[in-house]
């Protein structure tokens, strides 16, 4: 299969995601959590842990703490938000898949 440049910016972004939530709900289960504990359970480089972990603060999603990241009280509102965009984007790329394969 070919590569294009719009393929895999897609796929990088969609994995970028994918990350990002996993930790995210890893840190709902366990908080607080430190990088090297979120790295070691979830198969995931420290770097990328640490990736993620700053865009997850970016949102207001979670917070630093001295014993590791902890949600933050903004985090149920950003959720629900995330949780209907993914379903907006579910819902567009089976639109997509379906005019696709006509």
């Amino acid at each position: 299969m070919n590569k294009s440049p719009l393929t895999e910016n897609l796929k990088k972004e969609i994995d970028l995601l994918n990350r990002t939530i996993k930790i995210y709900c890893y840190i709902e289960k366990e908080q607080p959590i430190g990088i090297s504990k979120l790295s070691e359970k979830l198969g995931i480089p420290e770097h990328k842990v640490r990736y993620s972990l700053r865009m997850l603060e970016k949102e207001k999603m979670i917070k630093p703490s001295p014993v590791g990241a902890t949600l933050s009280e903004k985090h149920p509102e950003f959720k629900e938000d995330l949780k209907n965009l993914l379903k907006d984007i579910s819902d567009l790329t089976n639109s997509l898949y379906e005019d696709l394969c006509e």
